[in-house]
């Protein structure tokens, strides 16, 4: 298969979102909970696996716009305090969440062999962008820590809260064609079953499943491969693209 254009996911795909939430959400979580009063005894290991399952159990509710993002942010952050007995309200969870987008981009690092996949692609010619789910300014600054824009400039990314739209509905796949001027046949290359799988795939695109957090796969659909590591991605990709460059 030559694909003549690639498009990729950003977060657990070009990077470990996981890793940079949980590194940020700690550093938020000494810095502005544990001094608080009445949370003292509360330990980041007690904070941070309800506060991850909130920020789960909601994230669908702002992804279909029934709330807003700042909504959304405090309806994980409340609940979470009152699961662990905890007196904080939504003052709290503004600057609560102001200090975590402030610093979640220290925490960004690509995958390692980002800048090699990219060169590769370049050098075939393949016609690259983003598309991500989440808020507009979050992804654009990891875009640019990221450091890709020899490859992907901020003009070849989609962001879902811009777009008024999320993966997997198949009108992102369709705004991406238009925006990115794709040519077909259109690879996309993502972490989650769910939006990066079966949405690319319902939108008639092929898709290579990018399964960094171990995910299992939840319908019938038929990805091109089924990678671990950006290394693996890149070994399969150099494989199947011809002409170009080597």
């Amino acid at each position: 298969m030559q694909w003549n254009s690639i498009c990729f996911d950003l977060d657990n795909t070009l990077f470990s979102h996981e890793a940079a939430f949980k590194r940020a959400m700690e550093d938020c979580f000494h810095t502005l909970i544990k001094p608080a009063p009445g949370c003292d005894h509360v330990t980041f290991k007690d904070f941070f696996p309800v506060f991850k399952r909130n920020s789960d159990r909601f994230w669908d509710l702002f992804e279909k716009k029934k709330v807003s993002g700042t909504e959304y942010r405090r309806m994980r952050f409340t609940k979470t305090m009152d699961e662990l007995s905890l007196r904080l309200g939504n003052r709290e969870a503004d600057r609560f969440h102001e200090r975590y987008y402030r610093i979640v981009d220290e925490f960004t690092e690509p995958f390692p062999g980002i800048e090699s996949l990219f060169d590769m692609l370049g050098r075939k010619g393949v016609r690259l962008g983003i598309i991500t789910n989440g808020t507009t300014d979050t992804q654009y600054r990891k875009l640019e820590k990221l450091n890709i824009s020899r490859w992907v400039t901020p003009e070849q990314m989609i962001v879902s809260e811009e777009a008024g739209v999320a993966k997997p509905h198949p009108e992102i796949f369709r705004l991406a064609e238009e925006t990115f001027s794709l040519k077909e046949p259109v690879l996309f290359v993502g972490d989650s079953w769910k939006h990066d799988v079966a949405g690319p795939i319902d939108a008639g695109w092929d898709s290579l499943f990018l399964n960094t957090r171990r995910e299992d796969r939840k319908t019938d659909h038929k990805p091109a491969a089924e990678c671990f590591t950006i290394q693996e991605v890149h070994d399969f990709l150099q494989s199947r693209l011809s002409g170009g460059g080597s």
